[in-house]
């Protein structure tokens, strides 16, 4: 009886889980959702991501980037939506992961066009990257901007190319 008096005072504590909707808190880490229409393809998600659940890699001879997010890897740290810029990958409260026989409906995918070098042709971004980059950009002014978006359509090896031979041609004019 002295239980009973407990448990009386103390009222229900358990939830009717599988008959009633199971309600969780505010900042409940649940399985990240994955916005294709935000998402840049900057790969920040999968470097901060410490299980490898989140990967992004070229596919077929760097056409495109693909994005792929495996549940089953994941352990709902909240890295990947810390370091999201775009708010592409959102940390949901859905808890109810379960799968019968069939590990594939774990994976999320997407695939982005990769942007081509105006100089060698050769892909090396996203080109939504390149427009998050021209609209972050927005706020110099004209000629400034002109140039920042000449350089933003070249790859790196081609910026380094062209530095060295801009530095290189001013030494020789400073010399003559």
């Amino acid at each position: 009886m002295k239980i009973y008096d407990i448990v009386k005072k103390t009222g229900i504590v358990t939830s009717k889980y599988p008959y009633e909707p199971y309600i969780v808190e505010e900042h409940f880490r649940g399985k990240p959702t994955y916005n294709y229409a935000n998402c840049i393809g900057c790969a920040a998600c999968g470097v901060a991501c410490p299980s490898n659940a989140i990967s992004v890699k070229w596919e077929g001879e760097k056409k495109s980037i693909k994005w792929r997010y495996d549940c089953g890897r994941c352990i709902f740290c909240g890295r990947c939506d810390e370091v999201c810029p775009t708010a592409a990958i959102r940390l949901s409260n859905d808890f109810e992961l379960t799968v019968k026989f069939d590990k594939s409906a774990l994976i999320q995918e997407g695939e982005l066009e990769s942007e081509l070098c105006t100089v060698c042709g050769k892909a090396f971004l996203s080109k939504k990257f390149i427009q998050f980059c021209e609209q972050r950009l927005s706020t110099l002014s004209e000629q400034r901007l002109e140039e920042a978006k000449k350089y933003l359509h070249i790859c790196p090896s081609c910026k380094k190319n062209r530095v060295v031979e801009m530095m290189t041609n001013k030494e020789y004019k400073a010399v003559k």
